[in-house]
């Protein structure tokens, strides 16, 4: 399963795509995240849906 993720709002600068590094490696996920140039983070994870499925429950 593969999903794709935009954040908006206050996310560059404070730590958070190593936040969702750590997630995603957590569940055995490969992908990217990104900083846009609008201020917001793209996120794409590749994995077992149960895996992706945790991850995005635990974004929220």
């Amino acid at each position: 399963m593969r999903v794709e993720v935009v954040v908006k709002g206050i996310v560059q600068g404070v730590g958070f795509r190593p936040f969702v590094y750590r997630i995603a490696a957590a569940n055995h996920l490969f992908g990217y995240v990104r900083n846009r140039g609008d201020a917001g983070v793209e996120i794409v994870v590749e994995g077992v849906e149960r895996y992706v499925q945790r991850f995005l429950k635990a974004l929220n």
